[in-house]
Order: C-alpha cells, then sequence, then structure tokens
C-alpha cells in the first residue's frame, strides 16, 4: 500500500508515459466552481489517468496558490502545497478528488524575471547546438522534438558550469507562455549562424549565459559566440520580436547604476527621500532605516493590505514613487553629462560594453528569420564627437525619459525607461520594489 507522501508526490515519470484515455481523466469542470471562479486555468497535456494536473495562468502566484488552497479547504477537499519536480513553484496535491488524485500548478501568465530568462535561453541556447550538430531546423514542433533528443554532457557549445542550467532550460522550454514564438526565433537564430559561415568558415559557437570562451571579458554583451578557423570571435547579442518591434537594449535597475557612476551614496539617500515623500503616508508602514531592508517582510504585508483596502491611493503613490526615482536618474546623469564625464562611460561600458579584441554584431530574430540591428553601431560611431549629454523627463510617459547625446550639429536620443518589472502582489512589485526598478535603454531617435 502506498504511504500518504507517496500519493502526494507522483514521480515524473509516471505523469510522462501513462497516457490517459478521454473520459479517464477530470475535467476543469470537475473542480469545484468556488475554487476556480476568476481563474485561468486548463487541463496540462501531463495529465494521465492516474493524476490530472491543472494549470493556473497568474500574475500574482504567491496570492492566487494561497487563495485556492483556502477555498479547497473551505470545499472540504484535503489539499497540500508541495515541492515537485514538475514545476519551480510548489504546486498544490490533491490526494482524492472524486476519487482521483490532482495537482495544481500555478505559471506566470506573462513575463517575470524567471519566464524571461527561459525565453531568451530558448532564442540563445539551441541555435548553439543545432550548429554543433549540423542540423537545420524546419518547424517547432521538430526542432523541440530533436533538442530533447540531445546529450548537454557532450555539447562542445555549453560551458561545463552552464551544463546543469541548459538541462534546465531544455526541459522546462515548453512551459514558457512564449514557446512558439521563442523556438520560431531561435530558426531565424539558426539561419544567422549558417549565413555567417558562408562568409567565414566558423570552427565553434558557444553559448555565453554565464560561462564566456577564452579571451572574451566576462561582461561582454554576447549572448552567443562565433569562433572563426582564423582563431577571430564574434559575439552576437540576440533580440526577438517583430518587424516593428522595439526591443530593450540594456535590461538593468536602478541600484547598479548608481554604483556605476561610484556613487553608491546616494541610494540611502534615495531610500529616505522615498519614505519621507510616500511610504510614510502608508498607515502601519515601518521606519525609514529598516522598511526597503530589515523590516521589509512587514513592508510588503503593509503594501499587500493597503492595496487590497485603497487600490486608488496605492496607484497614486506608486507614481508618485516612480516619478521621483526617475528624477534621481535624470539628476544622475546631467550631473556627470559633460564630455569625458562618467555619462560617457557608462554608455560606453554598460550600455555598448565595448570589448576590445572582440567585436559585437546585434542580431534580431524575427519570426523564423532575422535581420541585423544597427542603433549599437551608430551609437558607437557618434559617442566620439558628443559634447555634452542631457537627461530629460517624457512629458507624454510617467516611466519614459531620455539621453540627448549633442555634436556641434546633431542630436541624437536614446530611449530610456524607469518602470517596475517584478511579478506578484502589491508587496513585490511597484511600491514592493522600493527604490530598485529596472531602466531600460530601448532604441534610438535621430533628430
Amino acid at each position: 500500500m502506498k504511504s500518504f507522501s507517496q500519493l502526494l508526490d507522483p514521480k515524473l515519470e509516471d505523469i510522462k508515459l501513462d497516457i490517459p484515455t478521454l473520459d479517464e481523466a477530470l475535467e476543469v469542470k470537475d473542480l469545484p466552481s468556488e475554487v476556480t471562479d476568476g481563474l485561468t486555468i486548463e487541463k496540462h497535456k501531463k495529465s494521465n489517468s492516474k493524476t490530472t494536473v491543472f494549470v493556473v495562468k497568474t500574475q500574482d502566484r504567491d496570492g492566487d496558490r494561497d487563495e485556492v488552497e483556502k477555498k479547497l479547504r473551505n470545499a472540504d477537499i484535503h489539499a497540500e502545497v508541495k515541492g515537485s519536480s514538475l514545476s519551480s513553484f510548489d504546486p498544490i496535491f490533491i490526494p482524492s478528488l472524486n476519487g482521483d488524485r490532482a495537482i495544481i500548478m500555478f505559471k506566470p501568465k506573462s513575463g517575470g524575471m524567471n519566464e524571461t530568462t527561459l525565453n531568451s535561453s530558448i532564442t540563445e541556447l539551441f541555435p548553439c547546438i543545432a550548429w554543433e550538430k549540423g542540423y537545420k531546423p524546419s518547424s517547432v514542433s521538430s526542432f523541440y522534438e530533436w533538442i530533447l533528443e540531445q546529450n548537454v554532457d557532450k555539447l562542445k557549445c555549453v560551458g561545463s558550469s552552464d551544463k546543469q542550467s541548459a538541462k534546465d532550460f531544455i526541459a522546462q522550454a515548453e512551459d514558457s507562455s512564449k514557446f512558439q514564438e521563442k523556438v520560431e526565433n531561435a530558426i531565424g537564430i539558426t539561419k544567422y549562424i549558417y549565413d555567417e559561415m558562408k562568409a567565414k568558415s566558423i570552427k565553434n559557437v558557444f553559448w555565453g549565459y554565464r560561462a564566456k570562451p577564452a579571451g572574451v571579458p566576462s561582461k561582454h554583451p554576447g549572448d552567443i559566440f562565433l569562433q572563426f578557423t582564423d582563431g577571430a570571435i564574434l559575439g552576437t547579442s540576440l533580440k526577438a520580436g517583430g518587424k516593428k518591434t522595439s526591443e530593450p537594449k540594456l535590461n538593468t535597475y536602478v541600484n547598479p547604476i548608481f554604483q556605476a557612476f561610484k556613487e553608491g551614496n546616494q541610494v540611502p539617500k534615495l531610500s529616505a527621500k522615498l519614505h519621507k515623500e510616500v511610504f510614510s503616508k502608508i498607515e502601519g508602514m515601518p521606519s525609514a532605516k529598516t522598511y526597503d531592508s530589515k523590516d521589509r517582510k512587514i513592508t510588503q504585508q503593509v503594501l499587500k493590505d493597503f492595496d487590497k483596502n485603497n487600490n486608488g491611493k496605492y496607484e497614486q503613490y506608486y507614481n508618485e514613487h516612480l516619478e521621483i526615482v526617475r528624477q534621481a536618474l535624470i539628476d544622475l546623469f546631467n550631473k556627470n553629462g559633460k564630455q569625458g564625464g562618467k555619462s560617457f562611460d557608462y554608455i560606453k561600458k554598460e550600455i555598448l560594453r565595448e570589448a576590445p579584441g572582440v567585436p559585437t554584431k546585434v542580431i534580431k530574430g524575427i519570426g523564423s528569420t532575422y535581420e541585423q540591428v544597427t542603433d549599437d553601431d551608430e551609437l558607437g560611431v557618434f559617442l566620439p564627437v558628443v559634447k555634452f549629454i542631457k537627461a530629460e523627463a517624457s512629458k507624454s510617459s510617467k516611466q519614459n525619459w531620455f539621453l540627448h547625446l549633442a555634436s556641434k550639429d546633431t542630436t541624437y536620443t536614446m530611449q530610456m525607461s524607469v518602470r517596475t518589472n517584478k511579478a506578484g502582489h502589491a508587496g513585490l512589485k511597484k511600491l514592493g520594489q522600493f527604490y530598485n526598478l529596472a531602466v531600460k535603454y530601448n532604441g534610438l531617435l535621430k533628430k
């Protein structure tokens, strides 16, 4: 007889190999309506005759999981949140639902840092494997099936320290909400590698997830690296999107920017300003010295409750918070905007990330094809003749701002943005991200 813990923790092999007939497994309608109301929920293809797997697509995994667990309890259905190889985010296990076993997994509805990393890894890793094995993909389904058959441990394109990550990304790829799109982009990037080989013979292709090939700086912006037979290396920074979309060319946060400018001492001052002008208005908020450090968990709960009871005020305070952070960034760049100042250094080192001896090409995957992006090339050529840099807030957007680069007779404008990028409840995103909001560079405007 199986123990209760065994009932709660079905093995992944069982999930994969036991194929159900249509009338054997539970349907979504078999879950009580009071549990499923307001949720985007569907039955997962990993379901079988022994275990039905449900997937909830949500922007608040913590909050929705707590709510579902409570509703199941209220419906007298025994359930337990428990770790599983099925998901990195612990699902809910139900040992008996109408006599059958069920699992409810919670997947991010869109975006989120985990899915962002997964998506970019699909477009970077899959083409490297395809080139190494001489494979030319033609469809999403056949490409992924082929990828699943490869032995990562024997691949030259994946560094030894990145092999486990590669295995994880391959196994989880199908969980991405953009799986179809990203594998199509991977097909396009694979075409790019083969086209480069027509112009110059390639010896090796490397995935630059964490490990970089010998001779390549650790902060090089390349996502994949082409090593030619003459020893030269070309870094390739990959973007993905539609024909007319504009993808960010820098993804960072407020704190690393201040640190790069060697003005980290301004961060505590920004934190104190945010507390004084925004956070202190919220009842129950910890002190300025501890609200975003020692008492962070208390602050998150206060923000979560505040949003639930007064969403309008929460959004108003977030807008005020956003403006303070945006202005701090603008002041930082303007303070250092004279020719040769730290603003110039930041653009060179952190946006262009110039690497002597290892040039970079920016390639954008579009559907199952690709095109070269030239903005970075233009910026790199123009920067040496720039006389000053002036930062300015957008008049039409709460999150956008600009870096105007002026030469004697020409101005290029770098389109920047600052915003929350966290998923989850109101204690984690927006105000819950404190001063350390996400900062992006989104391409050039030329005047």
